[in-house]
């Protein structure tokens, strides 16, 4: 029998970039994360959902959430929903570490796979869409390739093992 609810702690003093908190509270229709990120530090890239609104709630500090291009600022207590095709990307402010909770409604037929880390599998990420923040920087382009590398290869394996 399922139990009635789940409890578990986290240290947000000390939480890596993105926690996910699902096996942890055994979620079944929420996706939910954890987003911490240093001072001055942000996504490297872009990315959209294919079906997945999401909601930011900006628990501590200041930054940006840049959406389809445009520079929203966030600071403590604003609450941002996004539209599934909206390209975005989260960046604390300079002097100001940045907590923020994002959440989700899982739809129907999610996660696609069963062992996927996050409740919805659906994010598309664009590794060649640099934020403004990072723009001109070759280590960032590097670390982008290497991750949509990385992201081409456990595709290929995927499709290999549902064709064979």
């Amino acid at each position: 029998m399922t139990p009635p609810y789940n409890k578990a702690h986290f240290d947000f003093a000390n939480l890596p970039y993105l926690t996910s908190p699902r096996r942890q509270l055994n979620l079944q229709g929420v996706a939910l994360g954890l987003i911490s990120l240093p001072p001055d530090e942000g996504y490297t890239f872009t990315h959209t959902h294919a079906e997945q609104e999401e909601v930011y709630i900006v628990i501590e500090g200041n930054g940006f959430l840049l959406l389809n291009g445009e520079l929203v600022s966030l600071e403590p207590g604003d609450i941002v929903r996004v539209s599934p095709a909206t390209k975005r990307a989260l960046k604390a402010a300079s002097l100001s570490k940045l907590l923020v909770i994002c959440v989700g409604a899982v739809p129907v037929g999610y996660p696609k796979d069963p062992n996927s880390r996050y409740m919805i599998d659906d994010g598309v990420p664009d590794y060649d869409d640099v934020p403004p923040w990072y723009a001109g920087r070759d280590d960032i382009a590097t670390r982008n390739a290497t991750l949509k590398e990385r992201m081409l290869r456990a595709e290929e394996k995927r499709r290999r093992k549902q064709s064979g």
